[in-house]
């Protein structure tokens, strides 16, 4: 009785000592099979009963005008917010770390929200048909960013400083208008990437 006691002591201790070695971070941000595998929250009343389990939730297509506070989702890897009607991302979007995917398409969005600079591991950003002006230094520390979708909006500020974002692979720059010269800036702060441009415009072109 004795040793059976100590034996299932001996196996608490061990397990306490594990978990104090694991690490949250690891166990929270997945890979991205484990992405694409697990439940995507469609109702953020559901999601709300469970919130430590919550790896995708898409919020599409709700008419928000604000984004509804997520901070309690600390799983979050993946969160869709297009088409609604936002003007602006609220500042702690920075609060969630683990955050590969934001997708918000299909906005009112004229300035960056540069809480996105500070997500560490965003991989993949879809910001198109919003009515962005420009870019933010601040975008050349998204280090593991590979694809960037900034289709149909409205830039003009494009500053060299976001070639930082060395992992790129797919950038979508079409329905922008740029003279030749600009594209072929951009098109040189990324080498590695296949960017996508429409045909410029020669509207002023004299015949």
């Amino acid at each position: 009785m004795i040793g059976h006691m100590l034996r299932s002591s001996w196996k608490i201790a061990l397990f306490a000592v594990l978990g104090a070695f694991a690490s949250p971070v690891n166990a929270q941000l997945l890979d991205a099979a484990a992405l694409d595998s697990v439940r995507i929250f469609r109702s953020l009343e559901r999601a709300m009963l469970d919130p430590d389990h919550v790896f995708r939730l898409d919020l599409s297509d709700q008419k928000l005008k604000e984004v509804p506070d997520l901070r309690r989702f600390k799983n979050l890897n993946a969160l869709d917010l297009s088409h609604n009607r936002l003007r602006t991302l609220p500042t702690w979007i920075a609060e969630l770390p683990h955050l590969q995917e934001l997708r918000v398409s299909r906005n009112k969005l004229m300035e960056f929200p540069e809480g996105i600079c500070r997500l560490s591991h965003l991989k993949r950003l879809d910001l198109s048909r919003n009515a962005l002006t420009g870019l933010p230094k601040c975008m050349g520390g998204l280090k593991e960013l590979t694809s960037l979708d900034l289709w149909d909006n409205d830039l003009m500020d494009f500053p060299a400083q976001i070639a930082g974002m060395e992992a790129l692979r797919f950038l979508d720059l079409r329905n922008i208008q740029f003279e030749i010269p600009e594209m072929e800036r951009i098109d040189g702060l990324f080498p590695r990437a296949k960017v996508y441009f429409s045909q410029p415009c020669n509207c002023g072109a004299q015949p």
